[in-house]
């Protein structure tokens, strides 16, 4: 089993989510916190959380870790693959 397959030990909080349904779309922290009505400090912050607990340290293996884990809907690249796969 790859490692990107194991559970989380910690769940994430439902803030903790919001912000990682925000990385795909490429948004700025600037523009995630806007997006939220909180700080950039409070979005930093819950990356931090989101990147630790996922055992990642960027937004890349954040979003593929959250696939990975079904958090996230796959992405199209990841469909079609999963499509020619059938």
């Amino acid at each position: 089993m790859r490692a990107s397959a194991q559970p989380l030990l910690e769940p994430l909080s439902e803030r903790e989510v919001t912000v990682l349904r925000f990385l795909p779309t490429m948004l700025s922290n600037n523009e995630i916190a806007s997006e939220m009505f909180v700080s950039v400090n409070t979005v930093k912050t819950h990356l931090k959380h989101v990147y630790r607990k996922l055992d990642v340290t960027n937004r890349r293996d954040a979003v593929r870790r959250a696939r990975d884990l079904h958090l996230l809907s796959p992405g199209v690249g990841q469909a079609r693959r999963e499509l020619g796969a059938r």
